[in-house]
């Protein structure tokens, strides 16, 4: 069975200097940081923070696959506790 996933799209901000990322498939997520290793980190706990207080569908025993967009793509796998 292929992995669940969430896309992620991160665009620089050149005025703040930071990284925002926003993604439709969490509602709610928006994080920004300067670095991109910041910014993973970040979402790395946010998205399965705001999964389970929006009650999303997706079944979280399972490993979400976060697909997070620098310009090109980059596909970071996420460990969810159920």
């Amino acid at each position: 069975m292929p992995n669940q996933s969430v896309a992620v799209k991160a665009v620089w901000d050149d005025e703040a200097k930071v990284w925002v990322a926003e993604s439709n498939d969490v509602p709610g997520l928006v994080a920004e940081a300067s670095h991109r290793e910041e910014l993973v980190r970040k979402l790395s706990g946010l998205i399965p923070e705001l999964l389970e207080l929006n009650e999303s569908s997706l079944d979280r025993t399972k490993p979400i696959e976060m697909v997070l967009q620098f310009g090109g793509e980059e596909r970071i796998v996420l460990s969810v506790a159920a």
